[in-house]
Order: structure tokens, then sequence, then C-alpha cells
């Protein structure tokens, strides 16, 4: 007997919760859960996990006093995208460190990373696909 298994295909989940770190956590279930969705491997599912969480860390420095840290998750079969964003009050260009130790942890964790900052908004794209098996 096989299991029929019904892969995502553009799937789309938005989570909001408050821009405090306390809530990340929300969002780090979210990316795993939904991973599992997009047949993505274990160690797949372990790499977006922290780089959601890193991402998160990166954009909460930037959030306005209680504003709302945004997730949309974008689900295909073997790779998922993950846009968390933040308001930040202000007009000026936003951008995260990309010197801190977070960014590193999230750019080797993460098929692509994308940074988008303008109107007062800050927002970071990670994408995780499934890697290629290794012989």
């Amino acid at each position: 007997m096989s299991a029929q298994i019904d892969l995502p295909d553009g799937d789309v989940v938005e989570v909001r919760v408050p821009a405090v770190g306390a809530y990340v956590a929300t969002l780090r279930i979210t990316a795993a859960s939904l991973a599992a969705r997009c047949d993505l491997t274990i160690d797949d599912i372990e790499d977006l996990r922290l780089a959601v969480d890193e991402a998160c860390a990166l954009l909460l420095p930037h959030a306005a006093p209680s504003s709302m840290l945004t997730a949309v998750f974008e689900l295909r079969p073997e790779d998922l995208s993950v846009t968390a964003s933040v308001s930040s009050g202000t007009q000026a260009r936003l951008s995260p460190d990309r010197s801190s130790f977070a960014w590193s942890v999230l750019s080797a964790l993460a098929t692509e990373v994308d940074v988008a900052g303008s109107s007062g908004q800050l927002a970071i794209t990670v994408t995780k696909r499934r890697e290629a098996a290794t012989p």
C-alpha cells in the first residue's frame, strides 16, 4: 500500500505576532511545521528554523514600539520562503547589520537571503530548498 502525499503548490500562510523576542518561538515552530509539508529533510527543516530565528534577531532592533512582526510563508514542493518584516516608524533607509554573527549564521543556513527596506518597513526573505542527497 502506498500513501499519497499532498504537497503544497503555492500555499501562503501569514502570521503576525508582537515584535518582541518572546514571540519569535511561534515563528520558528510555524516554519518547522510548514517546512515538513514542503518535504524538506530534517536537516533542512532545522536550518530553516534557525534561519528564521536569526532573521528575526536582525529585524527586532529596527521595530517601532508596540509594532508587529509579520511572517509570510510561501510553500512549494521542496521549497519554502519566509518573508519576515517589521515597521520601524521611520522613513529612513533601513538595513540589517550584515557584519553581525546573526547575518553570518543566516547566510550559511539559507539557500537564499534577500533584504528589502523602504517606507519605514524592513523585510528579510529567507528561502530554503531541499538539499540534494549525497551518494
